[in-house]
């Protein structure tokens, strides 16, 4: 493969390529030495393996896989510091290494003893065409040359090659010290990027040879793998396009999350309970009792979910084999299992940045580089015999991303619409609720409120922010949104509201008398007391007065 090649590859696949100068040198750097760290933990499994006395030498894919991702970075760590003109890593390397050889100092006299003269006479010749022909240079050109300058061999060799990489990643972070921290600590020497850059790629390929690895061939499987994820112009099909549709997934729906009292939330699809009642079953308070809205998200970007599909009642029972496999107990579990882990995998992240109390509050997933592709490996592993192992992994990453979004979205709120479209592929949130119940009516309340057209500032005591917001100024609709709520706080049993109360509750209108009710304080209190879980709201104007009607609806 041409060196030139995979360097454009790597241009068109850096996520920062439109960050700062700063930010993609940060980034390249802090991605290049986590590699390191994954290649030398991938070898170190090799060598210390219970076969590793004859076999050690024998590559694995992880080997392979980790080889390849250190290269990506190299490379984009090249293109971030050096973005003013071309540079060319190993080229700049069989340079260096040139004129190291041919030093007449103490240290060239040294590595000149310590290599086979044969092999010192073959390097120099091979590098005579390698500055003039950068642009035509290949993976498998540097590798050969570039080995014949190694001075050990075998597991010593990748031994060495070990050590000296995670020394060129701790010189690499040094970059991204401060001044004063460079000034007083000098265990480790300060060098430009470019040199280091050219040391990792020799080191790299000396552990290919080590394992009989084309570097070129780490490369294009490198290319492979990440447009694999990034190439979004192959959705997979949904799974079960070719059955009836009483056993399809429904193709478009809505499903409402509400908080029924603390710690508790129920799911409603068409005004009806769907699934059991949801609680965290955990010791902190982690937001997990709103992981359902995974099953909606895998549903929506995957085209898959057991679980909802029992729900649903949508099993493809006239496939006996489809129905065991894809929707029987086995595959609800693995979906479960693969959303805890895809859950703690997110609390662990978010760990590493907050402590313990406060990750469990942080948004998870925040941006697409903390889902590794290792990690979505091993996701895809859960489901290595299901229909969904079909889906491609930007499918996966997207299916995690919005749904942490939604996710979120639902602890700050407490509530929320999950609007669902299987055809789009679409999953969307809202925070206003309206749950068309056929319940009993748990409290009736009544208001009446004069309207004052000249008082534009009217009743902005009980508004929320959000609600002065929507209402525009407008006297009339102030009067309209304020009865509304002294009505609902009637039908609750509270009579005598603060302010600060009214401000605890918040109302959206959906149209037809239907009412979002958002609430916190005394009224969501009463609410989980009484086990409402919406309203509905009625208004007459009479004269210069607005008369309000609210009718409090509890489950069944």
């Amino acid at each position: 493969m041409l060196v030139s090649v995979y360097d454009g590859f790597v241009k068109s696949s850096d996520y920062s390529v439109d960050r700062s100068r700063d930010d993609r040198v940060n980034i390249a750097i802090y991605g290049l030495a986590a590699e390191v760290g994954s290649v030398v933990s991938a070898i170190k499994k090799r060598l210390l393996s219970q076969d590793s006395a004859d076999s050690w030498d024998n590559p694995n894919e992880e080997i392979t896989e980790e080889l390849g991702d250190v290269i990506w970075y190299c490379f984009a760590l090249a293109q971030a510091a050096n973005p003013d003109r071309p540079f060319n890593i190993l080229a700049y390397d069989i340079a260096n290494l040139k004129r190291e050889i041919s030093a007449l100092d103490e240290r060239a006299e040294k590595i000149r003893r310590a290599l086979d003269k044969s092999k010192h006479d073959a390097f120099l010749k091979a590098t005579e065409k390698f500055p003039r022909n950068a642009a035509e240079l290949r993976f498998d050109d540097y590798q050969k040359a570039a080995f014949l300058t190694a001075r050990t061999a075998d597991r010593t060799l990748v031994e060495v090659c070990l050590a000296v990489l995670w020394q060129l990643g701790a010189e690499l972070l040094r970059h991204n010290l401060p001044q004063i921290e460079r000034d007083i600590n000098k265990s480790v020497v300060d060098r430009p990027i470019n040199k280091i850059l050219a040391e990792i790629a020799w080191h790299l390929a000396a552990i290919a040879s080590c394992f009989k690895l084309d570097l070129g061939e780490v490369a294009q499987k490198n290319i492979e793998k990440v447009s694999y994820r990034q190439n979004r112009d192959n959705q997979t099909p949904l799974h079960d396009r070719t059955r009836p549709k009483a056993e399809q997934l429904p193709r478009k729906f809505e499903v409402a999350f509400i908080t029924i009292r603390k710690g508790l939330a129920r799911m409603y699809l068409n005004g009806k309970q769907l699934g059991d009642d949801l609680t965290d079953n955990a010791y902190d308070n982690d937001g997990y009792r709103y992981h359902d809205v995974m099953h909606l998200v895998n549903a929506a970007k995957l085209g898959w979910s057991p679980v909802l599909r029992s729900m649903l009642g949508r099993k493809r029972k006239s496939n006996k084999r489809l129905d065991e496999i894809e929707d029987g107990a086995r595959a609800r579990i693995v979906e479960e299992a693969v959303i805890k882990a895809i859950h703690s995998e997110g609390i662990r992240l978010a760990r590493m940045t907050a402590d313990t109390k406060t990750s469990n509050q942080m948004k998870l997933f925040p941006v697409r580089t903390d889902i590794s592709s290792r990690f979505l490996n091993i996701v895809r592993s859960f489901v290595a015999d299901l229909e969904v192992s079909k889906n491609r992994h930007w499918e996966w990453e997207d299916a995690i991303i919005e749904g942490y979004q939604i996710f979120y979205n639902l602890r700050q709120e407490g509530q929320g619409t999950i609007t669902v479209n299987l055809e789009e592929r679409l999953i969307q949130f809202r925070p206003e609720v309206f749950v068309d119940l056929r319940g009993p009516t748990a409290g009736l309340g009544t208001s009446c409120l004069d309207i004052d057209p000249t008082d534009r500032s009217c009743h902005d005591g009980e508004l929320t922010e959000v609600e002065k917001a929507t209402t525009s100024g407008s006297s009339f609709d102030k009067a309209r949104v304020t009865a509304q709520k002294r009505a609902i706080m009637s039908a609750l049993g509270i009579d005598k509201a603060k302010p600060k109360d009214y401000r605890g509750l918040e109302v959206t209108e959906i149209g037809s008398g239907r009412v979002s009710v958002r609430s916190r304080g005394i009224s969501q209190t009463a609410m989980w007391r009484r086990g409402i879980i919406g309203f509905r709201t009625s208004h007459t104007v009479i004269g210069s007065a607005v008369h309000c009607t609210a009718i409090a609806i509890a489950a069944d």
